[in-house]
Parts: structure tokens; sequence; C-alpha cells
């Protein structure tokens, strides 16, 4: 250890241990004891206590050596950031997480296997989390660990990100870039977004998405106001009538379909997989625009990444039946495409609800942003995606860049100047992905040993010296 430390500080060629010198099944199984226990701590947003996420992570890192500094930003909530040093030849690299998690019903989980259990059944390790994302947050804290055991010669600081209040604000990723960005500096960094699906596009063969994109955001209060009257009386000037209608006039929304650059080098990637005709049409961009048109905005999935989207996602008025409320209100939670600012959007909505009876706050609104493929952390997750254990490219698997619908911390890390990739290396089914924020979620221990050597090998790629 020191030896290798000495030549790192004078950037002199050491061996490296590659991916293939460390036996996965132990290390999985490492993994897989430690996210067991991290499931079991309570982090579910609100109101996230993250503090105990991080005190779980700090007692690891300190049996490990590692160094971490606690950064409060709320009373209970805080973010944990720890430093493997490297020589300085290149800037840090951050590995980002988040560790609150999102309520769960345990009534529809399995009795014994509730939702803050950590179960082991199966060949899985049960828990709210497990896949959004605990699971890759210690992922990225084994990658870490092991980094530090090999005694890998680093050209960089690698950077451990655990962050709380993803799921509702943002609040820990928020604290960390405005006051104490000079102490972390990444510029580059992995953090959630694609995974690897199962039968995607075609069948027996596994997508991986490296999300290079995320849509903006334009969180919005929608409110309706009127008379105030008896419930016996109705009147389609009260505000419930007015929110109807403007309900009902965003339902008639038609957005312009737009193929984003990572859909089309995504299709273009499958088709290098494929014989005949199919190869033909995923090769030329005019031609798969033609073929897959109907089939992708017909399906909710990717219709949502082609278009700007406005969702009502709740409403709130009167609390009595025979009472109508002078207001009544809904929100909305519209996704922008990159070239839509929540400007743009706003306008929109005026545009498709003109009545003077309503009106529009932005609860929220952040632009739309992206990060280059021609980087190597990018290449490098790509590739070690589609890698066996012998390191062979498998053949029924693809990797490609994807916009993603949904947001991330992320989104506040592209403005700094941060090359921000979003990938889990899990493989999955359609089934196991909806199980985030739904019932059952879960992760193989396969998924655990084979996503650990993807990661390590990413890393290790883009920061041995």
């Amino acid at each position: 250890m020191l030896l290798s430390s000495i030549l790192a500080l004078l950037n002199l060629t050491a061996p490296v241990a590659s991916a293939a010198d460390i036996d996965w099944n132990v290390a999985g199984d490492e993994a897989v004891g430690v996210l067991s226990r991290y499931l079991q701590v309570d982090t579910v947003n609100p109101d996230g206590h993250e503090d105990r996420a991080v005190e779980f992570l700090g007692a690891i890192l300190d049996k490990e050596g590692i160094p971490w500094t606690e950064y409060t930003f709320r009373s209970g909530r805080s973010s944990l950031v720890a430093r493997l040093k490297g020589t300085g030849q290149e800037a840090p690299i951050c590995l980002v997480n988040h560790t609150d998690v999102v309520p769960s019903e345990p009534k529809f989980w399995p009795a014994d296997a509730p939702p803050l259990g950590g179960v082991i059944k199966d060949g899985e390790v049960w828990g709210r989390g497990a896949l959004d994302m605990k699971g890759m947050g210690i992922l990225e804290l084994q990658t870490l660990i092991e980094l530090k055991r090999q005694g890998v010669p680093l050209k960089r600081d690698v950077i451990f990100v655990a962050v709380g209040d993803e799921e509702v604000d943002s609040g820990g990723m928020r604290d960390l870039v405005d006051h104490h960005w000079a102490d972390i500096g990444c510029s580059q960094s992995v953090n959630e977004g694609g995974i690897g699906l199962k039968d995607l596009l075609f069948p027996n063969q596994t997508l991986y998405g490296v999300s290079v994109a995320e849509k903006g955001i334009a969180w919005v209060k929608m409110t309706a106001t009127g008379p105030a009257g008896h419930g016996s009386r109705p009147d389609p000037v009260q505000a419930p009538h007015v929110l109807a209608r403007a309900a009902w006039a965003l339902e008639q929304y038609k957005p312009s379909i737009h193929w984003h650059w990572s859909l089309m080098e995504l299709f273009k990637n499958v088709g290098t997989t494929q014989k005949g005709i199919t190869r033909l049409v995923l090769s030329s961009p005019g031609l798969t625009k033609l073929a897959l048109k109907a089939r992708l905005t017909t399906n909710p999935a990717t219709r949502a990444v082609m278009i700007n989207t406005i969702n009502l996602t709740n409403f709130a008025g009167g609390s009595s039946p025979n009472v109508v409320p002078t207001e009544a209100s809904a929100t909305l939670d519209c996704r922008l495409l990159p070239g839509t600012t929540p400007d743009q959007m706003m306008a929109t909505l005026r545009t498709l609800v003109p009545d003077p009876a309503i009106r529009f706050e932005l609860l929220q609104g952040r632009d739309a942003n992206e990060s280059p493929t021609d980087d190597s952390l990018y290449k490098a997750l790509s590739t070690w995606a589609v890698t066996d254990a012998t390191g062979a490219v498998r053949k029924d698997a693809v990797a490609g860049p994807v916009l993603s619908p949904g947001f991330t911390d992320s989104l506040l890390l592209r403005p700094l100047g941060v090359h921000a990739y979003g990938f889990v290396p899990f493989e999955v089914t359609l089934d196991d992905a909806g199980t985030m924020h739904g019932h059952n979620e879960r992760v193989s221990i396969d998924n655990v040993r084979n996503g650990l050597r993807i990661l390590y090998s990413a890393i290790l790629d883009v920061s041995h010296a």
C-alpha cells in the first residue's frame, strides 16, 4: 500500500489491479450484505432523516480508512462526501447517489419481505431503494473501497457523493452545489439514470441505456377561482367547474414530436447487432423515423422522451361535500425537452387555457441539459456494460445514449461544466423496473455481483494512473 501511494504521488507506472484480479462473487456477496443492512436504515422522504444513512456509510468508510465529511443542510438531514486522493493529473470524478427513498405501502409487499426489511430471499435483496437507489449507492461505495484495497494508483481523486433529499427537492445536492462545490469540483460523474432492460426492442437482447440528457421540469399549480356556494346548486362559473374545463383543455394538448439525437444514436447502435432489412432501417435516421414513429409514439414510455408532457398529478380544494370553495387547484408536472424552457411551457399553458378565472404559478422550473458522448467516462460505461465476466463482448447486449424523461441531481451538475451520466449496471425486465416507486422493489444477487464488476471496471479505466 505504501509503495503504491508513493508511485501514485510520483506519477510513476505501477501495476494496476484489473477486474480479473478480483473475485466478484466474494466482492459481490459483501456488497449484498451491506445493501441488506442499508435497506433497513429508514430514510423515507419525507422527512428523510438522511443523517442515519451518513452514520451507516461513515462507519464503513472509517473501517476502511477512507476520510469523509458530513454536510448538514437541515436538521437531521445531511450528505456525505468521501475521497480517495489521486495525483491531480486529471480533475476528480464523482460517484453520485442519493440516500433517501420514496414511501411505500407495506400491505402490498410480502409479509416476510417488508419495504424496510432488507430481506434476502429467492436470490434477491428486497426493500425500498434496492433499485432507486441504495443498490447503486452500495456499488459506488464498494467500488471506492476496492480501489483502496487494491492499492490502485490514481491520476485523479475519486469522490463518493451520497446526498439527501433527491426524491423531493434535491436539497442535498443544491446545498453542495451552492455552498461546497469548491471542495468537490469533479469534471465527470456517474449517477442513477439508464439501466439494462431485457427484451426492450428485440427478444433475447438487453439494451443498456446510458443517460446523457434529462428533460427539464416545470412544476405548476393551476388555480381556478369562482363564487362560493352550496353544493346543491351547481353553477358553471364555480371554481371546481372552471378547473374541470381547464383540465379537459390540457388533455387536448398535441405536442410536436422531437427526435433527440441520443435516440437516433441508440437505434444506430442497436442496428449494428441486427441483420438484413432491420439493420438497414436502423442505420438510416429517415427510415428509422418512418418505420418506428407509430410504435414509439403510442407507447407512453417512449412517447415521453419525444414530446413535452403535461401531466395532472393531483387536485386540491374544498373540504366538505356540500360546500363549493372559492378556489380549487391542481398540480401539473410538465417535463421539457432540451430547447424548451419553463417560461415557454408557462406560455403554452396560458395559450391552452386562456380563461381569466384560471391562474398558473410556477412552483419549480429547471431547464433540460445534456452531456456529450465523446467522453472517456461515457465510453467506459457503455463499453463495460456489454462485457461478460471474462471481458468478452456480449452478443446479446448493446449499449447507447438515452434521454431520460425523469430528472436526477445530474441536472444540477451539468450547468457547472460536469459531464454527468446516468447508468445503473443492473439487467432487469420492464416489470422489475416498475417496482421502483412501486411495490416489491428488489434486486438480484447476480445483478449486484455483475453490476459491481462493471462499475469498478469503468471507473478503473478512467482513473488509474
